[in-house]
């Protein structure tokens, strides 16, 4: 009431002089300024003789003054000489028109007038009445915003500070009042009371120490510092305060009073208890340490127990740290002490609001127990107590939906939200029972409640449709259709672009379409917003590393800032690193330095995962001691590390220790989580491995049933175990395991299967990884097994340089090959049509030729050294042959058989055929083959021919016997090869032979990708032939056949393919060296009876006729050169066109060759054209 009072003084100061409003403007002479002060001064204090006083001194000097006489003016109202008034007025107007003082004078004029005096009373009562927009209206209208008396502008910023906002605006404007009238007694309090109204005390203490300085306002000025004094808690501020105002005001009262403060603030400043109590205020005030703010209350208040500030901040320390209870004894306890009624409503609010937070906070408890009754007692106890509080209602609406009275709880969410549509809580509330709704009827409901409400449940719809999206998603994913969730998940994406596991699904959706790029651009699309979260990155991480993008995984990882990377984060990059670092040993590995891939990583032998690579490189190699060493070091400091222990099974398994396998599998020490499916499908492989097929694909099976995410190697293991029995689901399976890598689109690999983009997709690529590779491979494998071929093809050989009749040769092969599937292999049946025209001998004037040919050369010198001779042959000059040979036979992953007959219409015609088998030693490839084969070198050899002079048929050699073929290529840069071969050689009233040949080469690829391969080697080989037939006389065989030849060569091979071209350069350079000693010309004697008979007659000794009729032996030494070309191209999905050209060049032997080939797949194919085209090679060329 004190404070009340002293400001209805202040307002009735304002009213009580009449000191006009000018502006302060400087003027030339200090005089005039320091007289018009005066004047504003005497009006402040009401000294109409000190007015008068000024006045005369400053027309003395500045007669006619404008501001002293709008004083005069002001003046004459006073007084009420209104004539004389005017009068000045009209003065001014001559004088100064646009002058403020002018101005100032009409309005004052005016307002002495009755209806301004009217209107002037109708504003302050309209203030007065509390209608500040009407009195504001008056005002203006009387004031045209000019105040002519200082007390009239007090008013009028009074009633503006009334105003919303207001108060600021008014204390600027009275404050630059106060430059004009720094000593109005009614403008200095009002601006005070403002200033501590503005929390501004120091500058509010300043004005009334103004004020003090006129004694007649000391008393008042005193008491309303001394009102604001009693306000401030105790503190050093305080003391120091109360200080300066005992000594300002020692002769008041009020300056004694002021002692007895200053000494009670100085006594409790000094009483530690005291302080402790004060810094738990502080604590409380800054919302921390509420432990040690307890404390230290806690203690003052046992010491001031009368002290309410005290007693409150105990309570809101009980508060803060959710002891309601004895927060609310302590509201209630100092609501009791409390003195200052003006402050009692704090402690009322305060006990109100903790028992309404009591009550919820029991209600809550009462529901973590799910005694759902009391809870819903409670609740609606306190919603008794604060019907308008949202919580409560949010509350009975929870309890209800627990207690499945969902339409109660409908009723009590819309209510809170009716309540408070902007309160998380209530929004919340309706969002969880949504929830409780399947998504598409929850969002129906959503569309129902009023639009007003729905605006601000944007973040409820948003989770609905998110819910919708995901739910659709996941039965789009179900169902394997890749395009359509991706696109699901893509618009999900676009609702919560935070959420960094939405991101990774629909990447993963899309890798499942082969579209990688993309993927990791959506999930780019998530990490631009969210750099530096730990969780955003990590899965970033997951992504890349799926993809082999290492560096780029350890690179998102490191982007993280060190302070947050979690043990998820730190552990990844250090298995990221583990398989960096094994991945480049792996690629040294792969070009063949295997010694300096396993150095590299045996120097990091105290990580698991490059023991575990060393130990199955070991394995690959078939050094299973050592893998089997590696692996127990890792069983030894990890005994449950499955895939050491599986490795070692895996090993038994390869020394072919099948029963510790079976019985290690049969056994309850193996543990195989359900989660590791890699664990699982490796444990399939063991199972087949020790021949129970059917255990392992019953394993396969369930997994592929329970997997959800990709698992490429999954579907490629069931793949190989079920391509026997159902070849054409197992392609479904590479599909699906193409389509889980990233390489094929998911509606492709649907069914039906696209092979279009199946066959597409099994092209290699140079970036692929191991997994791709295999099964690209794999799958082209099995699809070409499964794919019906035709293929029409014609080869064309031909020798210029030999002798006509005999080693020149033109021949012509057209073939029809047709392949077909049957049990894991290919069928085929074989149709040569083969024509050979060795040319026409030359004869003499008699018609008749005498080449060593049959029986046609045929003499020998008497025993008069006289030359004696047979007449040549005339018949058979034109040697020739043609037939068409047809062959069946089948060809699997190890067994290949064929069996067939040298062309029909061929002189001599045989039974030919062969037989092979694959298998591997360790890390080499072996083929063992027996076989019976033509051949073809001549058409003697080949196809037989008759002697015109005996009419003996001779010919069609035959090679049986057996070859094993060696090879060592481990996929690396250098490879090696090697053939062993022993054959028996027979033919029709030909000579028996016996050949054995021993070949070997190295090769090295210095280029070797996908579409792009450059080999360089050298090869060796060595024949014997048992005897030398390579005549085409009676009883030779007519082939090649140097009782010994060795050669070395150098060969270079370049082959490239495009998507639809394919072909292949091959060159060779090479030295060799053959010998035979001398043979007989008739090896037979039996077929030359006859002759040697005729011979006789003429004087022919046997022994003669043998010397004449011998070929000499020797040796021969030579240099050649090759050159072979081939090509294909696609010409739809069906057909490829092929064709080639084989030039060599050798003394005495320069054959040439020339192939165009048309091949038909009954399946279309659009996979890799072979990247070393391979045409049909004639069936008397197998070997």
């Amino acid at each position: 009431m004190k404070r009340f009072s002293l400001s209805l003084c202040f307002l009735l100061l304002a009213g009580a002089g009449a000191a006009p409003v000018i502006a302060n403007g400087a003027t030339e002479l200090v005089a005039e300024h320091r007289i018009l002060e005066q004047i504003h001064l005497a009006e402040s204090i009401y000294r109409e003789d000190v007015v008068q006083d000024a006045l005369e001194r400053l027309y003395r000097i500045a007669p006619g003054h404008p501001e002293g006489l709008a004083a005069e003016l002001r003046q004459a109202v006073r007084q009420g000489n209104t004539e004389h008034a005017r009068q000045l007025l009209e003065q001014l107007k001559q004088t100064a028109p646009q002058s403020l003082a002018y101005q100032s004078g009409r309005i004052l004029l005016r307002l002495s007038t009755p209806e301004a005096q009217s209107a002037l009373a109708r504003a302050r009562l309209y203030s007065a009445a509390g209608r500040v927009d009407e009195a504001r209206h008056d005002y203006d209208a009387l004031f045209e915003g000019i105040y002519p008396t200082t007390d009239l502008a007090v008013e009028y910023w009074q009633l503006r500070a009334r105003e919303p906002n207001g108060r600021p605006s008014a204390l600027n404007a009275l404050s630059a009042l106060l430059k004009a009238s720094p000593q109005h007694a009614g403008l200095l309090g009002v601006v005070a009371n403002y200033l501590f109204a503005e929390n501004q005390p120091d500058q509010a203490r300043f004005y009334l120490h103004r004020l003090a300085e006129q004694s007649a306002y000391r008393v008042l000025a005193a008491d309303r510092e001394y009102e604001y004094l009693l306000t401030l808690p105790v503190s050093n501020r305080s003391a120091k305060v109360w200080s300066e105002f005992a000594g300002l005001y020692p002769d008041l009262p009020v300056g004694q009073k002021a002692q007895d403060y200053l000494r009670q603030h100085q006594a409790l400043l000094g009483d530690a208890t005291w302080r402790a109590g004060q810094e738990g205020l502080r604590l409380v005030e800054a919302g921390s340490n509420n432990a040690q703010a307890l404390a230290s209350l806690k203690r003052a208040v046992a010491a001031y127990p009368d002290d309410v500030e005290l007693i409150g901040a105990l309570g809101l320390a009980y508060l803060r740290v959710g002891n309601r209870l004895q927060a609310l004894h302590y509201f209630e306890m100092a609501k009791n002490k409390e003195l200052r009624e003006d402050k009692t409503s704090r402690w009322v609010s305060l006990i109100q609001t903790t028992r309404y937070w009591l009550l919820l906070q029991q209600a809550s408890q009462a529901a973590d127990k799910q005694d759902w009754t009391k809870a819903q007692r409670l609740y609606a106890q306190a919603n008794r107590q604060h019907p308008s509080d949202v919580f409560a209602l949010v509350g009975l609406g929870d309890t209800a939906l627990a207690m499945g009275q969902h339409d109660a709880a409908w009723r009590h969410f819309q209510k809170a939200l009716r309540l408070a549509p902007r309160d998380t809580a209530a929004q919340r509330g309706v969002a969880r029972y949504l929830a409780t709704l399947p998504p598409e009827q929850a969002m129906q409901v959503l569309n129902q409640m009023p639009a007003a409400q729905q605006q601000f449940l944007a973040d409820t719809r948003r989770g609905l449709q998110l819910d919708m999206l995901k739910h659709r998603a996941e039965q789009a994913q179900a169902r394997e259709q890749w395009e359509e969730a991706s696109h699901l998940l893509a618009q999900a994406q676009d609702l919560d672009l935070a959420d960094p596991w939405l991101s990774y699904r629909l990447a993963l959706a899309l890798r499942r379409q082969g579209l990688e790029s993309r993927a990791l651009d959506a999930f780019q699309k998530h990490l631009a917003s969210r750099q530096g979260d730990p969780v955003s990155h990590y899965a970033h991480a997951l992504l890349l590393s799926s993809v082999d993008q290492l560096q780029a995984a350890l690179d998102t990882l490191d982007a993280v800032p060190a302070t947050v990377q979690t043990t998820d984060i730190r552990d990844m990059k250090t298995s990221l690193l583990e398989r960096q670092q094994i991945q480049h040993a792996v690629a040294i590995y792969d070009t063949g330095r295997e010694n300096e891939a396993i150095a590299l990583l045996e120097n990091s032998l105290d990580s698991t995962a490059a023991r575990l690579q060393v130990a199955a490189w070991s394995q690959d190699s078939g050094d299973h001691a050592k893998a089997l060493s590696n692996y127990a070091a890792i069983l030894r400091r990890e005994p449950d590390n499955l895939d050491a222990r599986l490795g070692q099974l895996e090993t038994w398994a390869a020394q072919g220790k099948l029963e510790a396998v079976r019985h290690a599998l049969s056994g309850s020490g193996l543990v195989l989580p359900d989660d590791e499916l890699g664990v699982r499908r490796r444990v399939a492989a063991l199972w087949l491995a020790v021949g129970d097929k059917a255990h392992a694909r019953q394993l396969l099976e369930k997994m592929a049933a329970q997997e959800t995410a990709p698992n490429p190697l999954l579907y490629r293991d069931l793949a190989r175990i079920t391509s026997a029995d159902d070849p054409q689901r197992a392609l479904n399976l590479y599909a699906k395991a193409m389509q889980d890598e990233g390489i094929l689109p998911a509606d492709a690999a649907s069914q039906p299967r696209d092979d279009i983009a199946f066959t597409r997709a099994t092209r290699a690529q140079d970036e692929d990884n191991w997994l791709r590779r295999g099964v690209r491979r794999e799958a082209e494998a099995l699809y070409w097994q499964e794919t019906p071929t035709l293929t029409l093809h014609h080869d064309r050989w031909w020798r210029s340089d030999g002798t006509p009749g005999l080693s020149e040769l033109d021949a012509g092969t057209t073939m029809m090959h047709l392949d077909y599937p049957i049990r894991q292999g290919k069928a085929y049946l074989r149709a040569d049509h083969v024509r050979m025209d060795a040319g026409t001998f030359s004869i003499d004037g008699n018609g008749l030729h005498d080449e060593r040919f049959g029986t046609c050369s045929f003499g020998a010198r008497d025993v008069g050294g006289n030359w004696q001779a047979l007449p040549g042959c005339g018949s058979g000059l034109s040697q020739q042959a043609s037939g068409t040979s047809f062959a069946l036979g089948w060809q699997g992953e190890r067994l290949a058989f064929d069996i067939g007959r040298t062309p029909q219409g061929f002189a001599v015609q045989n039974w030919v055929g062969g037989i092979s088998y694959k298998g591997s030693l360790q890390s080499t490839g072996w083929t063992l083959t027996a076989s019976r084969r033509p051949m073809s070198n001549s058409l003697l050899s080949f196809a037989g021919t008759q002697d015109p002079r005996t009419g003996i048929t001779w010919g069609g050699v035959v090679a049986t016997g057996l070859s094993l073929g060696l090879s060592w290529d481990q996929g690396g840069a250098n490879g090696v090869w090697a053939d062993l071969s022993h054959h028996r050689l027979t033919g029709k009233n030909v000579a028996d032979n016996h050949r054995t040949r021993l070949m070997a080469g190295y090769y090295r690829r210095l280029i070797d990708r996908a579409d792009v391969s450059l080999t360089a080697g050298v090869n060796a080989m060595h024949w014997r032939y048992q005897k030398d037939l390579g005549e085409y006389t009676l009883g030779h065989g007519g082939y090649y056949s140097p009782q010994q030849y060795s050669s070395v060569s150098l060969p270079v091979s370049y082959a490239r393919r495009t998507a639809d071209w394919s072909f292949m350069i091959e060159g060779s350079v090479s030295v060799s060296t053959a010998k035979s000693k001398d043979t007989s010309y008739h090896p037979l004697a039996g077929l030359v009876s006859g002759p040697a008979r005729d011979m006789y007659k003429l004087g022919v000794s046997a022994a003669a006729l043998d010397a004449a009729n011998r070929a000499g032996g020797g040796s021969s030494n030579g240099v050649g050169y090759s050159i072979r070309a081939i090509a294909e191209r696609r010409l739809n999905n069906h057909w490829v066109l092929g064709g080639g050209i084989d030039w060599q060049h050798s003394k005495d032997y320069s054959p040439s060759r020339a192939m165009l080939y048309l091949r038909y797949t009954f399946e279309p194919w659009q996979g890799n054209l072979k990247l070393r085209p391979t045409p049909l090679e004639p069936y008397a060329d197998f070997k």
